[in-house]
């Protein structure tokens, strides 16, 4: 323990009260759990606190206090140590709704608003009184010598200090003085009184108008929706507005689906915004680095946080604007428990601060349009950017048709020819397939035997750079056999097209060409995507092959052509939301083509060039796809026209999972009568045995949230007392269904 830490072992006083505090620990426990603080420790409602669990820590929050006696005392486990004054407490209020909504634990939720459990805090630049401790600064009697000399270090104003400014006894009763609460340390130098003069191009007259309009309702609680093509400056907008609410002395959270947009979208913040105090939150910091920008958003020290869905609980106690960036993306769904929705969670945080929320998209979610083309909520409002920001023209579309042609490992003739074109202009050509590995399946075409995983039912994934098989659902990986088990045929090939294939096939057509590869598998390290993106940047790369990670939100001056390899997996796929997603991920990776002053172009492969998605993405019309699948959504009583919720179990013993449906359908169907919604017969999961695990899922369907809401915690209620022999969730609004 450093001595900047709190510390939990500050000197006892044997005449003050013992205090139980109740903890809310993010445990799928369903309860608070007490403990004890030790004396002189002082943990106001809403602080966390670092407490065991068995032998494991956890970081928790105090909902409630108590004195008790010795006895009592005797039979609990003692608080760790604090680990930040209190939260704010609307935040509280917010993990409240995401345990209530989402049916989770209130500990589970509360998991989500803590700093990282089991890692110091970073070195304070200074530190300050809180509320509590100026008031009890006044009340030091002048005999106390080492509290007087510490508070009247803190003289006349009561302001920060750097840690070089205490002797070594004030630094030792500064010690204590946090453990109680009565000061806190500053993790960063804020620069809250300069003005910010946004470094922004001139807007064109619909971004004059799209900024007026969001400017009108800065300081009230309004959802705009921020809808404009590819390439309109959307951007710009927002941040001119963020600059206003930075300078009105508030915080901005500014949301990104995805880890690798953060560093081009910094970037471009930095430029935008010189000299704003940013605090960057995602899953792939590493739990120091986590704290150390937490505990600048608690201070109040960073003022602009920009992170990923997990960011939508940033501890910010100012919150002035919240932006959403991309707000279609699936990414905001988290997929494991808590189960929360980052864009539902914004508005929900929003309405609660009486805040704005922008919602920038080029596809807006059906569930976003659907609030703002039937006007059910009069806080939502639909403001339109229809044309690029830039000279650039819009790039050109083209459909490839594919069946019966020839296409070498997924490349057509005509796409060839295309990149080819684009390498004698010194120009990038990203490619874009869906899959990531060498091939999807190994196979025998002589017996018809393919690679399974043995412990999920699931085909292995060939990857080639590795000589290996690797399931990409458990993580089974075993190396490639010489000849087929089944017939002892020497002759194994991949089928399908992954994107190391894809790469080997460019590398052969091309072999002058410099060409990069964009997957979760060539871009593991921590910093491989800002290196590959500035070298793209640098025009270092010709030609650039990878997943949907390459369609959203990057800006490359040279890409002049996108091909899209094996579009219509979604065409035909069980999910319902599959062709809107398709929709979305096509326009936006479309809009990476020809954004500067070269004209672009862009190739999809398809052998159903006549299906009406292609039809109005040739059009350009969102809002009559969006329109189409919105009225068909509401004639079938899918979301977002209903409420739905998925309840998913698992174990390695079959019969247990059945017995648990066995009780839960007839639970649930009784809590949700057929007046109220629907619940459908259990089934097996779409990938029914997953790393030796049985899987089935259960779905129910209701027209409002509350009937369905209130059945969900009947369900949980119940087989809570059941305690089932499996390990089973509830997923509200689901967006997986594997």
């Amino acid at each position: 323990m450093t001595g900047d830490e709190p510390s939990v072992s500050s000197q006892s006083n044997s005449e003050q009260a013992l205090t139980k505090v109740t903890v809310e620990v993010p445990l799928a426990i369903g309860r608070a759990l007490d403990y004890l603080l030790p004396p002189g420790v002082h943990a106001p409602l809403f602080s966390a606190v670092e407490i065991s669990v068995g032998v494991r820590p956890y970081a928790g929050v105090v909902t409630a206090s108590e004195t008790i006696d010795a006895d009592a005392a005797a039979k609990l486990k003692s608080v760790r140590r604090l680990l930040c004054t209190p939260l704010p407490e609307p935040l509280f209020e917010l993990a409240r709704f995401v345990a209530e909504y989402y049916q989770v634990s209130l500990g589970m939720a509360c998991g989500l608003i803590t700093p990282a459990e089991a890692a110091p805090p970073p070195e304070a630049v200074e530190w300050r009184l809180t509320a509590l401790g100026s008031a009890h600064a006044g009340t030091i009697p002048s005999r106390n010598k080492a509290q007087r000399a510490l508070a009247d270090a803190f003289q006349p104003t009561l302001a920060t200090q750097t840690r070089q400014a205490f002797s070594a006894a004030q630094r030792r009763t500064l010690n204590d003085w946090v453990a109680m609460a009565f000061a806190e340390p500053v993790f960063a130098l804020a620069k809250t009184s300069e003005h910010i003069t946004p470094n922004l191009p001139r807007f064109t007259t619909p971004q004059q108008a799209a900024a007026k309009t969001l400017h009108e309702t800065r300081d009230v609680f309004a959802v705009s929706l921020l809808h404009g093509v590819t390439g309109s400056g959307k951007t710009e907008v927002y941040l001119d507005l963020v600059a206003a609410v930075l300078n009105a002395g508030k915080q901005v959270l500014l949301l990104v689906p995805e880890i690798n947009l953060t560093p081009q979208l910094i970037d471009r913040v930095l430029a935008a915004l010189p000299g704003v105090v940013t605090a960057v939150l995602h899953s792939k910091l590493a739990a120091g680095e986590r704290n150390r920008e937490w505990h600048r958003v608690h201070s109040g020290a960073a003022r602009l946080i920009i992170g990923t869905r997990l960011a939508v609980f940033a501890p910010a106690a100012d919150l002035g604007l919240i932006v959403i960036d991309e707000e279609h993306d699936g990414s905001y769904k988290q997929n494991e428990s808590p189960r929360y929705h980052a864009r539902d969670v914004a508005i929900v945080r929003a309405k609660q601060a009486n805040i704005p929320v922008v919602l920038a998209s080029a596809t807006p979610s059906l569930e976003t349009w659907r609030n703002v083309r039937h006007a059910r909520n009069a806080a939502y409002r639909h403001i339109v950017l229809n044309e690029r920001a830039t000279a650039a023209a819009p790039s050109s579309l083209r459909l490839v048709p594919s069946r019966g042609r020839r296409v070498k490992s997924g490349l057509s003739q005509a796409l060839a020819e295309g990149i080819a074109e684009r390498l004698k202009r010194g120009e990038q050509s990203l490619v874009l397939v869906n899959r990531r590995g060498f091939a999807p399946a190994l196979y025998c075409g002589h017996c018809g035997w393919s690679a399974p995983c043995t412990r999920c039912d699931a085909k292995l994934t060939l990857h080639q750079t590795s000589r290996s098989l690797r399931c990409h659902h458990c993580g089974l990986q075993t190396n490639v056999p010489t000849r087929c088990p089944a017939c002892g045929h020497p002759e194994l090939v991949g089928a399908g097209v992954g994107t190391q294939k894809l790469e080997a096939a460019l590398i052969e057509t091309f072999p002058d060409a410099r060409i990069a590869r964009a997957d979760t598998d060539s871009l593991s390290g921590k910093h491989a995507w800002r290196e590959l993106y500035e070298r793209i940047l640098a025009r270092e790369v010709d030609i650039v092959v990878g997943t949907q990670m390459l369609a959203k939100g990057h800006d490359f001056p040279a890409l002049t052509l996108v091909g899209v390899i094996d579009a219509d997996r979604a065409l035909f796929s069980t999910d319902f939301r599959a062709q809107e997603d398709l929709f979305a991920l096509l326009t936006q990776v479309a809009g990476r083509a020809g954004r500067h002053a070269l004209p672009g172009e862009v190739m999809i492969q398809t052998e159903f060039p006549d299906h009406p998605v292609f039809h109005a993405l040739l059009a350009n019309d969102y809002a009559g796809f969006a329109d189409t699948t919105l009225a068909n959504r509401e004639a079938f009583g899918l979301p977002p026209a209903a409420r739905m919720a998925l309840v998913r179990a698992e174990a390695k013993d079959a019969q247990a999972v059945a017995d648990f449906f066995t009780c839960a359908h007839a639970v649930l169907r009784e809590a949700l009568t057929e007046t109220h919604g629907e619940v459908f017969a259990p089934q097996p999961a779409p990938l029914a045995r997953k790393a030796d695990f049985t899987r089935w899922t259960m779905t129910a369907i209701a027209p409002k949230v509350r009937p369905l809401a209130d059945a969900l915690a009947t369900l949980r209620e119940a087989m809570q007392t059941e305690r089932p022999k499996v390990r089973w969730a509830v997923d509200v609004d689901p967006y997986d269904f594997g």
